[in-house]
């Protein structure tokens, strides 16, 4: 596991510690599946205040995302392939068809400017919410309350990108490079897209910066 750590830079912990949920994004444990559902079943609130967690095969042959697929856990099984492992990636929006949202907004952003923003795009380009596989922002966003509401008002799944892969993408910056990403709207929309065509460039509405992908 030491390697596994050294790759992703992250804290090495022998299992049976004691962790802080609430400081780590992501959570790799090598063990069964069974063994880390007990483990964590009686701390966890909801998906967007748990860290996301994967579980590594004691012969290190398969990552599985166990917890929070979107919310960082398939990015990192898929990363381990390049350590030999194979991605178990079980969630749909990645092999489904639809629109995905991509959307930024600033700190004090409410949940009505967002569902606001959101609804105006949809309005804007004649698609139905019911055509909308995912919502996403970036990954520092998690936490934010505005936007879990705004998710569950409109009832779409929501997903985040971490920065890593934000930055790595080809799409032009922004001024989120004040906050240290490259864009945010068109980065988290082409993520979960299964074309990667931007159907909609970014677009502000009210303060809240939108972008469609299919």
């Amino acid at each position: 596991m030491r390697k596994i750590s050294e790759f992703l830079k992250a804290d090495l912990f022998v299992f049976g510690d004691q962790i802080e949920l609430e400081k780590y994004d992501v959570l790799v444990f090598r063990a069964s599946t069974g063994i880390v559902v007990r483990k964590l079943c009686e701390k966890l609130r909801n998906k967007f205040e748990d860290p996301a967690v994967v579980v590594i095969d004691p012969k290190l042959s398969f990552a599985i995302p166990l917890l929070g697929g979107h919310e960082g856990a398939n990015e990192v099984a898929k990363k381990l392939e390049s350590l030999g492992m194979k991605a178990i990636i079980t969630t749909s929006a990645e092999f489904e068809e639809g629109y995905t949202i991509g959307v930024g907004f600033r700190k004090n952003a409410s949940s009505k400017q967002i569902v606001d923003a959101i609804l105006e795009a949809l309005n804007l380009m004649k698609i139905e919410k019911s055509e909308v596989k995912i919502l996403a922002t970036a990954l520092i966003k998690k936490k934010s309350k505005a936007f879990r509401e705004a998710v569950k008002m409109l009832g779409i799944p929501a997903g985040f990108v971490s920065d890593e892969s934000i930055n790595s993408m080809n799409v032009s910056k922004t001024s989120a490079v004040k906050i240290g990403l490259k864009n945010v709207s068109e980065a988290c929309a082409l993520y979960y897209s299964k074309n990667k065509e931007l159907v909609l460039p970014k677009k502000v509405f009210g303060g809240v910066t939108v972008a469609v992908a299919r």
